[in-house]
């Protein structure tokens, strides 16, 4: 299959050819445009079968090349690029022939390769439309897939059409109280490293087997798979007349699916839902909801249900907020202030769950932004898991794990900063060798100021200067370093985890533990150690 890229930007033009072995995937990448004029010119000239089109581009934009390829019957199949708030653009380009479309903040090997599928998927049923007579009963499954596909995303714009194919496709669908639930695999790639290479698709594959079995029995319920780790439910409540009966209804069911997988599977999933609508002309706007309300999860550390709420999502004052301290962790960081950069990060992170002053697109910049920032001013070496960490943050589910891994970075610059320090002073590396061995003791400033010969003013001196922290929060923070093995281990409870790395009361072990990771014991293992 032939393919060309059109975007005016280099950067994802470059990212598009680079991400991937194009032929030994079985495709051949053709050529490239930066603007619809170029485009339409090289499209004649090198007949590609898939066009990816970005939407807004200068000279002729993306919806202009529709129209041209549409009055010129070109045989091509364009799959639309799209930023995160062109939702409107994205639709009408679907409604000008586009054949799927792909957000840039998603562009990814899995959305790429997912795209292309529905191309091949799409040509398969313009073919059965036309032998639907003898293949009806064989393929109907696909064909509903793909109607209710085209009508959550919008191409459906008639009720007619909806009519004819509810009566084809026997659809359970009624009018009026239609709601779209988008149910969302979490760490889905974590989830699909349980299988072995090529094997991926079992988990799909399980999922629609057991949903299918529990789901049999409801009525009002449409759901199909929009793409590997995203399932999308369409349920009416037509004969429901009660409000609180539809949130029951509703729970039910989330609940249900829920317990289910995990039961089965050990897979946990997330789950946004929409308004309720009087049509169901009205389900592009229901889905469209329920991807807004989607944003939410992003910033809760416990709930995987979330509900659409109108405009709930930054005011000016928050993301003033924002980049004031943004702008004062630069200046830290730049000044080489590690500890007080942590502090910092923490506060932020602790307003963001506060206010979520912005969208999830944006927060991930924000900290790509101090990630790079922090790898810049602090790290000696860039060469080297800078690709790993930027791609670590981009695939965070939860605001949480963003604050975890800037706030990981910082504390590996720190220590490798304190271990250069102390290799051109003997003395405070016997300090550090002996906290290291016996941390788990009651140490002193005395114990360990007898030990190396100095006293202990000087000693806490000279540790502050070649470590940058005082004598007794380095102590601490090694023990909590320390704690992490036993919570992860599950095995002991919180007080004995505090007695076993040295800590002389749990809450001072409470204090410390929360100070570094921005929780507390218990939470961190329930929400970042899955325990």
């Amino acid at each position: 299959m032939r393919i060309m890229i059109v975007d005016d930007e280099t950067f994802i033009r470059v990212n598009f050819k680079t991400f991937l072995d194009w032929k030994q995937e079985g495709y051949d990448l053709v050529g490239e445009a930066a603007n619809g004029e170029e485009a339409l010119t090289k499209i004649e000239e090198l007949q590609p079968h898939v066009v990816f089109l970005d939407i807004r581009m200068p000279v002729l934009d993306g919806l202009g090349v529709l129209r041209q390829l549409k009055q010129r019957n070109a045989p091509c199949k364009v799959i639309i690029l799209s930023s995160h708030n062109e939702f409107d653009y994205a639709r009408e380009a679907l409604r000008l022939g586009a054949c799927d479309y792909i957000h840039k903040p998603n562009l990814t090997r899995a959305a790429v390769f997912e795209a292309l599928d529905q191309v091949r998927m799409q040509l398969r049923h313009h073919v059965e439309e036309d032998q639907l007579p003898v293949q009806q009963e064989k393929n109907r499954n696909d064909l509903k897939t793909l109607f209710l596909r085209d009508l959550v995303i919008g191409v459906i714009r008639h009720k007619w059409e909806i009519d004819q194919k509810t009566e084809q496709y026997q659809l359970e669908l009624k009018q009026p109280n239609v709601c779209c639930i988008v149910m969302y695999i979490d760490h889905y790639e974590k989830v699909t490293k349980r299988y072995k290479r090529g094997m991926e698709h079992l988990l799909g594959f399980s999922i629609l087997n057991i949903l299918h079995e529990i789901l049999n029995r409801y009525d009002e319920l449409e759901w199909f798979q929009m793409s590997p780790k995203e399932l999308v439910f369409l349920q009416s409540f037509s004969r429901v007349r009660s409000m609180n009966e539809i949130l029951e209804e509703r729970w039910r069911l989330v609940h249900k699916i829920e317990k289910t997988l995990k039961q089965f599977l050990n897979v946990h999933v997330s789950f946004s839902i929409s308004g309720l609508h009087s049509r169901l002309l009205d389900i592009p706007k229901a889905y469209h909801e329920a991807q807004e309300a989607a944003e939410m999860l992003f910033f809760e550390d416990r709930s995987n249900v979330v509900f659409y709420e109108p405009a709930c999502i930054g005011d000016r004052k928050s993301m003033e907020m924002l980049v004031s301290y943004e702008q004062r962790i630069r200046k830290v960081v730049t000044d080489k202030k590690i500890a007080e950069a942590m502090i910092m990060i923490h506060e932020l992170f602790a307003m963001i769950k506060e206010r979520r002053p912005a969208g999830r697109q944006e927060i991930l910049d924000l900290s790509v932004n101090l990630y790079y920032l922090i790898q810049s001013h602090l790290k000696k070496e860039n060469t080297g898991g800078k690709a790993a960490g930027v791609q670590e943050l981009m695939s965070a589910e939860r605001v949480e794990r963003l604050h975890q891994l800037l706030i990981e970075e910082l504390e590996q610059i720190s220590e490798s900063l304190a271990e250069d320090a102390t290799s051109s002073n003997y003395k405070i590396k016997r300090v550090l060798d002996y906290i290291h061995q016996h941390y788990d003791h009651d140490l002193t400033l005395d114990e360990l100021a007898d030990y190396v010969g100095l006293n202990n003013s000087y000693l806490s001196r000279i540790f502050k200067e070649q470590t940058g922290s005082m004598l007794i929060p380095y102590i601490n923070r090694y023990r909590v370093k320390k704690s992490l093995e036993l919570l992860k281990e599950g095995k002991l409870k919180t007080y004995e985890i505090a007695e076993k790395v040295g800590f002389n009361s749990t809450d001072n072990y409470y204090i410390s533990f929360k100070k570094m990771y921005g929780l507390p014991p218990n939470e961190y293992r329930k929400n970042c150690m899955g325990k």
